[in-house]
């Protein structure tokens, strides 16, 4: 199912509540609260009995952000590089590319570096918050060439809507317009148990996809190397 926009969104709600398909003006209060409600509805799936989505998991390659600009190649005696603003938390080894060679790092935790103060190991790690942003750090008892590509996975904040044209991650967009649409009809004092029982079932039916694996392929890697990928 494609995304749609936010307008596309509470123009279904629109149609729904109201029954005709004039839609709300962009800066009318009702289509604020509207706003409101789909982003609480996106914040709530993003939350949903702790599901790790696999709508969230992104690369540091992919990432478009411009502002502030990202990072993504190494600098000789530079060791920290800011994570993108999304980002929530890494997946599992970084990895820098040179000339077409890989090399892996392990990511640690941060209360680990001071037993490692004299490794040479290849170890980065990550500190940060969501309020001040995250920072990946390398081993600084490592030797870095400038221009190598540094790249990794990270399950990264669902996006939210602040204008009309705004599109989120989560994957059945109906979810939302049934929660907003059952939001409007309890703030109204209306029976809105129906539009309820359809949103809680769109998002478990969700969750349940997002449990599935892949056709003909099993779940566990039967042999794993020292990296950690199947041998």
């Amino acid at each position: 199912m494609a995304a749609l926009t936010e307008n596309e969104i509470l123009d279904l709600v629109y149609t729904l509540y109201e029954t005709d398909d004039a839609g709300w003006d962009s800066g009318s209060a009702e289509y604020l609260s509207g706003r409101v409600f789909a982003n609480a509805a996106i914040r709530l799936w993003e939350r949903y009995k702790n599901t790790v989505w696999s709508d969230l998991w992104v690369t540091l390659t992919n990432n478009t952000q411009s502002v502030p600009a990202l990072v993504k190649t190494l600098t000789a005696n530079t060791y920290t590089y800011t994570c993108p603003t999304d980002f929530r938390r890494p997946s599992s080894w970084v990895r820098t590319v040179s000339g077409g060679e890989t090399t892996l790092w392990e990511v640690i935790k941060p209360h680990q570096i001071a037993s490692l103060n004299d490794s040479q190991d290849k170890f980065c790690y990550f500190t940060g918050n969501t309020k001040d942003g995250f920072v990946l750090h390398f081993n600084p008892n490592i030797t870095l060439k400038t221009g190598d590509t540094i790249n990794y996975e990270y399950y990264k904040n669902v996006s939210t809507f602040t204008t009309t044209t705004s599109t989120t991650e989560v994957p059945d967009p109906y979810f939302i317009v049934y929660y907003v649409l059952a939001r409007f009809l309890k703030n109204d004092g209306e029976d809105y148990g129906e539009e309820k029982e359809q949103w809680i079932e769109l998002l478990e039916n969700m969750r349940v996809e997002n449990l599935t694996g892949y056709f003909d392929i099993s779940d566990p890697i039967p042999t794993v190397n020292k990296y950690g990928f199947g041998a």
